[in-house]
């Protein structure tokens, strides 16, 4: 998850107990009617997308939601405790 939110402009949030991955780009295919340029030749990815489920609103309210690698970072913690051998020191044996 944190290598999506890396990206720019993407988020991940989690509604209903199901994690979604936000893209908020335009597609580089999509002509000024917003109809694709590349229809006949797209992607299988494109031809499985369905736009059944989208939200069009800007009231989004989602049980969690992520925008920076440091707040999936956090929620782990929070979640899950801390590693097995995570600290703040460096491993015996790993010091240079």
């Amino acid at each position: 998850m944190r290598w999506f939110i890396l990206h720019d402009r993407a988020t991940v949030f989690v509604s209903d107990g199901t994690w979604y991955l936000l893209v908020m780009t335009k597609c580089r295919n999509l002509r000024d009617d917003n109809m694709c340029g590349q229809y006949e030749t797209r992607p299988q990815i494109c031809r499985d997308y369905t736009t059944e489920n989208c939200e069009y609103e800007d009231n989004f309210v989602h049980d969690q939601f992520f925008e920076v690698p440091e707040q999936v970072e956090e929620y782990a913690l929070a979640k899950l405790g801390p590693r097995p051998g995570a600290g703040f020191r460096t491993p015996a044996g790993k010091r240079s």
